[in-house]
């Protein structure tokens, strides 16, 4: 046999042909059903679709060529091949077969050979048309993502010049008024220099973003004490808390376990959920970083992580913009271009991921979101 076992129909009136025409095809491994009509043929095959049909032209109420020509208008059912098996050898039967949608035609008596070679060649042919299909499914699926990331990628160097071009023309206004000689008000400069910090800062975001995605992103982990690291983070956020009218809480327990990781990048993933927690919480709103153990359960069993936990009473996330947050080419809504780029999120996730660690979001629109980091001990 020159195919893998194949799932046949075999269609014929005549019970003593099906037994024959059976047990050929069983002996080769094939897979055989058997049906007595054309009407039992479309159920069957419509309950579960075969690989090929062999079927006989001349049966009661709906011969072979109108159950072949029923096969077509099924969109189910179209593309199955079908070789009849017949008595009948004029050129006309023969025509008329291939007219309503045969693939193969073979005379009775029958040579065994015959058949089975026939067979193994229309399946072949169907498992190579479906592996096509398959195939240019995969590339229009992969066209597709292609132009998404197209796209994307658009907005994003359209997002990144907006966000350079805002604080740069701050700083270009005050370059061109100290080269004329004029005055320049504390107020004025202290807001170029936020300005330049500002592009400072997304130029390093971009750069880490690269260096991520290349598998460069250093990790200098040390031991360190948790608490007095949570308690420095929390003081650090507590004024600018209070200048946003915000409720900054703290909960922990007095003693963690000792932790190894690198510091000053592990601030940076508390230092970002924390501000976009306050960022985007209305006055009046509180925002929690609590921290404690988690023991791992599953395939994780056994394991202890430090959980942190970042919880904010702000405006929530969309269900539907919520599995892209950590997407460094999408934005969460248009108009926060203005309020930070967004590629906070996506180095987030991998320097969580750069300490074997886990991140996941929660969120209700008009409720709050919720981050809770997993660091292993």
């Amino acid at each position: 046999m020159l195919v893998p076992p194949a799932d046949i129909l075999l269609v014929d009136d005549n019970p003593t042909n099906l037994d024959v025409l059976a047990r050929v095809l069983k002996r080769q491994n094939h897979r055989v059903r058997t049906v007595t009509s054309g009407a039992m043929a479309l159920e069957a095959m419509r309950r579960q679709p075969p690989e090929v049909v062999l079927m006989d032209v001349a049966m009661p109420e709906m011969d072979g060529y109108d159950t072949c020509l029923a096969m077509g208008q099924d969109a189910n059912l179209s593309l199955i091949p079908v070789i009849f098996i017949s008595a009948m050898d004029s050129p006309l039967d023969k025509v008329k077969a291939f007219q309503s949608g045969g693939r193969d035609y073979v005379t009775k008596p029958f040579s065994s050979d015959e058949v089975l070679a026939r067979v193994e060649h229309q399946v072949t042919l169907r498992r190579m048309q479906k592996h096509l299909e398959q195939q240019n499914q995969s590339l229009l699926d992969a066209n597709l993502k292609l132009k998404e990331i197209h796209v994307l990628k658009a907005n994003f160097t359209a997002m990144l010049v907006h966000d350079l071009r805002s604080p740069l023309t701050g700083v270009g206004l005050v370059l061109d008024a100290l080269k004329e000689g004029q005055a320049i008000r504390p107020s004025t400069l202290d807001q170029a220099l936020a300005s330049f910090g500002r592009v400072q800062t997304l130029l390093e975001e971009m750069l880490d973003l690269h260096r991520s995605e290349h598998g460069q992103l250093p990790i200098e982990a040390v031991p360190f004490e948790p608490v007095p690291w949570l308690e420095s983070v929390a003081d650090h956020f507590q004024v600018r808390a209070h200048d946003a009218g915000i409720l900054l809480q703290t909960q922990w327990p007095e003693t963690l376990p000792m932790i190894t990781g690198d510091r000053s990048k592990l601030d940076r993933v508390l230092h970002n959920l924390l501000g976009n927690a306050i960022k985007f919480t209305p006055r009046g709103g509180a925002v929690k970083l609590e921290a404690g153990m988690e023991f791992g359960s599953g395939v994780e069993a056994g394991l202890r992580f430090l959980r942190l936990g970042i919880i904010d009473t702000g405006r929530g996330i969309p269900a539907d913009q919520l599995p892209f947050i950590f997407d460094p080419f999408r934005q969460a809504e248009p108009g926060d271009a203005q309020r930070g780029f967004g590629l906070g999120l996506a180095i987030v996730q991998r320097l969580v991921a750069a300490h074997q660690g886990q991140i996941r979001a929660q969120s209700q629109p008009g409720f709050g979101t919720s981050f809770t980091v997993l660091l292993p001990l």
